[in-house]
């Protein structure tokens, strides 16, 4: 999972690109909600700016906590 930054505008506003290599649209889709959750759920707020979180193949296979991790992990990087 890598994780795009560009400053911008209060709210930060947050896409995700899961290409098709990583399931069909029902697991995309799953993996979509999954990450939008666990952005909700945030202690705290993103930093101001354009986030795109790029999932890759095998994410599919992490657990909800597997991908919190990583996604937190990646976020870390660059906020």
């Amino acid at each position: 999972m890598r994780v795009s930054y560009v400053r911008g505008p209060d709210p930060a506003a947050v896409a995700f690109a899961i290409g098709k290599p990583v399931g069909n649209a029902v697991t995309r889709n799953r993996i979509r909600r999954r990450l939008r959750a666990q952005i909700d759920l945030r202690t705290s707020p993103l930093p101001p700016g354009y986030y795109l979180v790029k999932c890759g193949i095998g994410t599919e296979k992490l657990t909800y906590d597997e991908l919190q991790h990583h996604l937190y992990r990646a976020l870390n990087t660059v906020a």
